[in-house]
């Protein structure tokens, strides 16, 4: 990555944290920390387990058009390792570091691998705008600013997710597919000669990967065990809010908080420093009424249990597989896009 992008996150990172912590007493929230039950965050760091096994049984499941038998073993430390790299370092690199790294060991193209992870990714964010705009038409919610502004976001959101698998669907349709081919050959064209035939490959590979080649039976699976893993998610944080005095909420209402948090997580701050933590205040505060002295206690102890389980076993699962950070250096250095096929 280069050095002006490291330096606009790192600013970003700590102007974030600024004003997260700004005015904040540590002695009451150590007395916070002091009264939970130790029952809820173990808890909660139990259900980090089932979350990723589903996450990568997911991820076997739209890599099986390209290879159908993939070690389970493989799936998950790969996916430990993407969530861990993109918690330790900056611009999300894990996003393309585990697709990457476990397309040359599983000899699949790259283009493939990446194209799956952006799949996940929409189904991510389709299945929490469902969720989020399911409970938002139970009514069953305190009216709030915030909650409009997620039903504005929900709203605008899911027509623009659906619609790119309307066009992603088209553009690989055998009557559209030749067009498709021949407008990346155009564009390639701008591009220094030495890189234009491979990166124009990658697209096509690329374009082609995106397409959902499941069957209804697969994309149904996709989805539920897409709801699986956002409800284990939901569960969890319900569960941790269960030992702070101060936040009394039912596990439905605890989904405009999964919805906030997502979209924070967007932000390619290291180990989503900053922008979960305001997030989070910000939801509990103002969703909830949670005052601001608990909802601080809650969010730092949120964060750090957070990542705390994909860091330690990812650095499991970077060690089992034989790894090292140099090889992860290296995907951020090198023009990845000039060597995948």
């Amino acid at each position: 990555m280069k050095f002006w992008k490291i330096s606009l996150i790192t600013v970003l990172s700590a102007l974030f944290v600024y004003l997260f912590l700004k005015r904040i007493d540590f002695h009451e929230i150590k007395k916070i920390w002091l009264a939970i039950p130790l029952l809820y965050p173990l808890l909660f760091l139990l259900l980090a387990l089932p979350q990723y096994y589903v996450r990568a049984t997911r991820w076997g499941v739209l890599l099986s058009p390209f290879k159908r038998k993939i070690a389970f073993s493989s799936l998950l430390n790969f996916t430990l390792i993407g969530f861990m790299v993109s918690y330790l370092l900056p611009g999300r690199l894990g996003e393309v570091a585990r697709p990457v790294m476990l397309a040359e060991k599983e000899k699949i193209k790259k283009s493939q691998a990446i194209a799956t992870i952006i799949n996940e990714r929409l189904f991510d964010l389709l299945v929490v705008l469902v969720m989020l705009l399911f409970y938002l038409a139970l009514g069953v919610g305190t009216p709030s600013p915030i909650l409009f502004k997620l039903k504005t976001l929900a709203l605008l959101l899911l027509p623009v997710i659906l619609m790119i698998f309307f066009v992603i669907t088209m553009a690989n349709t055998k009557k559209f597919l030749p067009r498709t081919e021949r407008l990346i050959h155009i564009l390639a064209k701008a591009l220094p000669a030495r890189f234009r035939e491979k990166i124009a490959a990658f697209a096509i590979h690329f374009i082609k990967a995106l397409n959902l080649n499941l069957g209804w039976a697969g994309i149904l699976k996709i989805c539920c065990l897409s709801l699986l893993h956002w409800g284990i998610i939901l569960f969890s944080y319900w569960l941790l809010m269960q030992g702070f005095s101060g936040v009394s909420l039912d596990l439905p209402a605890t989904i405009p908080f999964l919805a906030v948090i997502f979209m924070a997580a967007a932000i390619p701050t290291p180990g989503m420093a900053g922008s979960l933590d305001l997030a989070s205040k910000y939801a509990l505060t103002g969703l909830f009424g949670v005052d601001a002295k608990t909802a601080v206690a809650f969010t730092i102890f949120f964060h750090f249990l957070l990542l705390l389980m994909p860091i330690a076993l990812g650095l499991l699962a970077f060690w089992h597989e034989g790894l090292n950070f140099k090889i992860v250096a290296n995907l951020s250095k090198r023009d990845e896009l000039s060597t995948m096929r």
